[in-house]
């Protein structure tokens, strides 16, 4: 699934300690050369983080708005295994297969 061609930012409510924030309030200066990753410790630990990582996706995106429209563009995520893999994580829009 490319998943940002099925989000928009508007989508999202965020609050952070409990006030309602933004996109800029979570990602403080992002910008178009900015990167996200998870580090992932047991077993399919990166579904816990998911709406964080979607989050990532549309701040990527919104950096630079052509890459919402290029298919050949996803976003640049990355999911770090300590010590063994922790279950396949693609599903979540870590492609290609070595950004896990």
């Amino acid at each position: 699934m490319h998943v940002v061609s099925l989000l928009r930012t508007d989508m999202f409510s965020i609050r952070i300690g409990g006030v309602a924030s933004g996109l800029d309030d979570l990602f403080p200066d992002w910008t178009e050369l900015d990167r996200f990753g998870l580090v992932i410790d047991e077993p399919s630990g990166g579904v816990g983080a998911t709406h964080l990582l979607q989050a990532a996706m549309m701040a990527y995106c919104d950096a630079k708005p052509p890459r919402r429209t290029s298919r050949a563009v996803y976003p640049e995520i990355y999911a770090f295994h300590i010590g063994k893999c922790h279950g396949a994580h693609g599903p979540y829009d870590f492609w290609p297969a070595r950004r896990e």
